[in-house]
């Protein structure tokens, strides 16, 4: 019935907080991984009486009212993603990068994509190194770079295209460097070197979750027209060789949340509990 709406919203909202809540917690170790963070916002209200409006200075009749609204229950406002900075790990492992500021590194599941919806992004550097001597991520994705450096002072709309080869002309691996900047150096000279751009949006909290550690921007979505940059230069950040971003879940958080989730859900259990006593109670007297 009716007076069960409320309470029975409450208890569905602060049971997704409390998924969410406990997707943060079991990610508190996932590399790169960004925490969410959930805002609640009020139904619309039923309207018992509407106000009114007093009488004009020095006419007769009762003053103004205000209306009266009775509340239909709780939903979920937004669930954003925290993009704080976490901390570095130094790993000493060649293939991890780590971003220490803003932005993200593009990944695509093609070696060379031709269109934007082929690209993705991670904060997640835990690359390594396939059979052909691609840069890649644990799941495959190849890590995309350039082979002239992007700009230090203008940012660009033009996405990398080329997946970082480390292989020299006769097939054999050669060791290499990432500078801040995200200049890729392959020891062997007759190998191009790479760069690594950054990306950037000017609403990140409109890039979508799509597993793995990566991010999309869809078509017509609300992140804004991404935009590459110089690593290390104006707002894009630095890549760090050899380390690796840790979660930003803060757990002492998490679990303070947890405490909050798990009251409001009982307390709107015993609300429903306490109108269906009252319920029966009205049957019985009828």
């Amino acid at each position: 019935m009716g007076f069960f709406d409320a309470p029975v919203s409450g208890m569905d909202t602060f049971q997704q907080m409390m998924n969410i809540i406990g997707n943060n917690i079991s990610n508190s170790n996932t590399v790169g991984f960004k925490a969410s963070e959930v805002n609640f916002a009020d139904m619309l209200s039923q309207t018992i009486k509407s106000g009114s409006g007093g009488p004009a200075s020095g006419a007769t009749g009762i003053g103004g009212t205000n209306p009266q609204q009775v509340g239909l229950g709780v939903t979920l406002g937004s669930v954003n993603p925290v993009f704080t900075q976490g901390s570095l790990t130094q790993t000493g492992t060649p293939s991890d990068m780590a971003i220490d500021g803003s932005g993200f590194i593009a990944v695509s599941n093609v070696q060379s994509p031709t269109s934007a919806s082929q690209i993705f992004y991670t904060r997640a550097g835990d690359f390594q190194v396939d059979s052909n001597g691609n840069l890649v991520t644990p799941n495959g994705y190849y890590v995309l770079g350039q082979t002239t450096a992007p700009s230090a002072t203008q940012a660009s709309s033009t996405f990398p295209n080329k997946a970082i080869n480390i292989l020299d002309a006769s097939g054999s691996p050669q060791q290499y460097t990432v500078g801040n900047n995200g200049q890729v150096s392959i020891t062997n000279g007759a190998t191009p070197t790479y760069w690594i751009p950054i990306a950037n949006f000017p609403n990140p909290d409109g890039l979508e979750k799509i597993g793995n550690n990566l991010y999309a921007a869809p078509t017509g979505g609300n992140t804004g027209n991404v935009m590459y940059g110089q690593a290390a230069s104006g707002n894009f950040g630095a890549i760090n060789q050899g380390f690796l971003e840790s979660s930003n879940v803060d757990l002492t958080k998490e679990l303070s949340n947890m405490l909050i989730a798990q009251t409001g859900y009982s307390s709107n259990s015993k609300v429903i509990s306490t109108q269906n006593q009252m319920f029966q109670s009205l049957l019985q007297n009828v």
